[in-house]
């Protein structure tokens, strides 16, 4: 059966994961992961795209990214992953694809659930027991959404910047986010992204079917993939 075009709605947040060809690391030392966040502001430079939380792993990293179209989106997801292979098979003197093909992605309630996705995709070195403290962790957005650390990656979200007049204000009302280290949405979430659904409540799953003209939840035969303005919403 072929696959179902990805969904993607102008100016929507999307959570993205995208990781290594057979789980293998992709991300082996300090300069991989700086050459990576490099790459990632190259690619923000030349599109309409704008991020504004991520993680990089050993083995995948995590972005929650607004693009302005799906034509601005896949500029910037093919500039940053092409960079990163050209460098990397250079570096370790290997050829052919080091991620594991199409990336994954899932429509974002922001409304509803920015925020959980932040937590989701920051807490990603503690749930792989990488560090004690998420603060240990300097590969990833926490250091400046949650400690005020400058960081050229990241556009605030406008309910991030609701969460306080100052900067440091901002901080202290993210980090209450974290205070507990468990997430019942984690499930949810992965299952959305990995199958490329909205994740969302009911009243935006019936908001985006509607922009889409098919269900933003896996059916038995995929929706329906003919629908012209699917077609040109999902890319």
């Amino acid at each position: 059966m072929a696959r179902l075009p990805r969904i993607v709605i102008p100016n929507q947040p999307l959570h993205i994961m995208h990781r290594g060809n057979n789980h293998q690391d992709i991300f082996k030392s300090d300069d991989d992961m700086f050459r990576i966040k490099g790459d990632i502001k190259e690619s923000l430079l030349k599109t309409q795209c704008k991020l504004h939380s991520y993680v990089i792993m050993t083995n995948h990293l995590h972005l929650l990214l607004t693009p302005s179209d799906k034509e601005q989106l896949a500029i910037f997801m093919q500039s940053m992953a092409n960079r990163y292979v050209r460098y990397f098979n250079a570096k370790y003197k290997r050829t052919g694809t080091i991620w594991e093909g199409r990336y994954k992605s899932c429509i974002v309630d922001s409304e509803n659930y920015l925020f959980t996705l932040h937590k989701y995709i920051e807490m990603n070195p503690i749930k792989a027991d990488m560090v004690g403290n998420i603060e240990d962790y300097k590969w990833s957005s926490y250091p400046y959404n949650a400690l005020g650390i400058k960081d050229g990656l990241i556009t605030e979200h406008l309910l991030y910047k609701r969460l306080g007049k100052e900067s440091s204000l901002r901080c202290k009302n993210y980090k209450s986010f974290f205070s507990e280290t468990g997430s019942e949405h984690d499930k949810d979430i992965t299952e959305a992204t990995m199958r490329g659904i909205v994740y969302g409540k009911e009243k935006f799953h019936k908001k985006i079917a509607r922009l889409i003209s098919r269900p933003t939840r896996l059916m038995a035969h995929g929706g329906d993939r003919k629908s012209d303005e699917y077609q040109n919403q999902a890319g």
